[in-house]
């Protein structure tokens, strides 16, 4: 046997105290933090004889910095809270590993003491502890390994800021924040867990806000046509419970991200998002989109140059959700049919296809559902999630959750059916992705 049993579980080691005092601090901050807003408020109060647009737009710059204030008191807090529990949880496993290594020393000490002939007799013995030693050690660092994700994934959430991205409203003197956020409520919570426990039928509806992230969206919804798909989709999302037992939000993997940002803890949804900002009805494709938004630097804004969630590719997207290569067939040359082969091979083999449309589109007749035909705008440079394809056409899903006809003012349903040539018009790539 290997010399030192204790040398198979190497010793798990941290500076407790520093990790103590910087939650101290952080809950001191956030304290500090709190006085700060009830100073805004105090100003505020003082200005009841001032009147006019001056004031008016004091107190609804005043407001705006409250609400931002009160963000940055609640997330120090949370970052506290977050330390916290890290810290409980390490000083746990530290303890832990301490006593497997003691023991193991001890089973070491009472090894070198036996005589040889005992020795042959014991070691299957002294094996089937040191593998229970071993399970024990296994499990201990798989959970300090899962609170370091956890830990790192609400230190973020809890300190972050989505970038500014503004838009003046069409029409208004308005300008409007794409990065704004809004809180969950227990409805909508209820209802996302409810989908989680069962991915035999769809998880989300894709209806895209105002933010660029047809990519994301088709792509998920790529992955929501199968429930393979569907399942996959379900193991990267873990809902995380308050110190009450109700969800208070989830933690959402990217197994394409680097493990030190591969895992983004998720307590808001996206104001202007997919279908919260439209029918103010978050489902689970709602919580990926923040994430996946919240993972990025630019927040909502494009992808270059400020490195932002809107404006990429599915094949760098489908990527990030699976953590394997998605392959793009490109309409190139005079080889067309080979978009056709991907998209018809691709919906066979069950894994997801989207089609990014080229950047010169034209009206196109389309097939409905219910076997109407309908004269639509196919929109440029944009992402669409394939439902179907066979030998006679392929079958598309905008993730806007409508088309827009030629008709003013009237809307197609988001799913329609197109001959291949249409789609060789309109449409430049087809991307097949994985299922692990």
């Amino acid at each position: 046997m290997a010399a030192g049993f204790s040398q198979r579980f190497p010793a798990v080691t941290a500076d407790l105290g520093s990790i103590w005092s910087c939650q101290n601090e952080m809950r001191n901050r956030s304290r500090q933090i709190g006085e700060l807003y009830t100073d805004v408020n105090t100003v505020i109060g003082r200005c009841d004889e001032w009147t006019g647009l001056a004031r008016d737009a004091f107190v609804t710059s005043a407001d705006a910095e409250k609400r931002e204030i009160g963000i940055w008191e609640d997330g120090t807090l949370q970052a506290a809270n977050a330390l916290k529990s890290y810290y409980f949880t390490l000083e746990w496993v530290i303890g832990s590993v301490n006593g497997i290594r003691a023991r193991a020393d001890e089973l070491w000490a009472q090894y070198q003491a036996m005589p040889p002939a005992d020795r042959a007799t014991q070691e299957a013995a002294i094996e089937e502890e040191l593998s229970y030693l071993q399970g024990r050690y296994d499990e201990a660092k798989k959970t300090l390994s899962e609170e370091a994700l956890n830990t790192g994934a609400s230190l973020r959430e809890a300190l972050y800021f989505t970038p500014e991205d503004l838009h003046k409203e069409d029409g208004t003197a308005t300008y409007v924040d794409y990065g704004d956020t809004r809180s969950l409520t227990q409805k909508e919570l209820a209802d996302m867990l409810a989908r989680l426990g069962d991915p035999s039928s769809s998880l989300f509806n894709i209806d895209q806000g105002r933010i660029g992230d047809c990519h994301l969206l088709a792509s998920l919804n790529a992955y929501n046509q199968t429930e393979a798909g569907r399942r996959y989709l379900a193991s990267l999302i873990t809902p995380h419970y308050g110190a009450d037992g109700k969800v208070d939000g989830f933690y959402v993997d990217f197994p394409g991200f680097d493990r030190d940002r591969k895992r983004v803890f998720v307590q808001d949804v996206l104001e202007h998002g997919d279908t919260a900002g439209r029918s103010r009805d978050a489902d689970l494709g709602s919580i990926f989109e923040k994430a996946f938004v919240q993972s990025h630097m630019g927040g909502t804004r494009g992808k270059f140059p400020t490195w932002g969630a809107s404006g990429s590719f599915s094949a760098w997207t489908m990527k990030d959700i699976s953590g394997e290569n998605a392959t793009p067939t490109f309409k190139g040359g005079f080889d067309r049919d080979a978009m056709k082969e991907a998209a018809v091979n691709g919906i066979k083999a069950e894994r997801p296809v989207v089609a990014e449309s080229s950047m010169f589109t034209h009206d196109t007749t389309v097939t409905t559902p219910d076997g109407a035909r309908e004269k639509i705008q196919i929109v440029s440079q944009h992402a669409y999630t394939v439902v179907g394809a066979d030998e006679n056409g392929v079958t598309l899903t905008n993730p806007w959750g409508y088309n827009q006809t030629t008709t003013k003012g009237k809307n197609a349903g988001a799913t329609f059916t197109m001959s291949w040539d249409e789609f060789y018009a309109n449409f430049g790539d087809v991307t097949v992705g994985q299922i692990p």
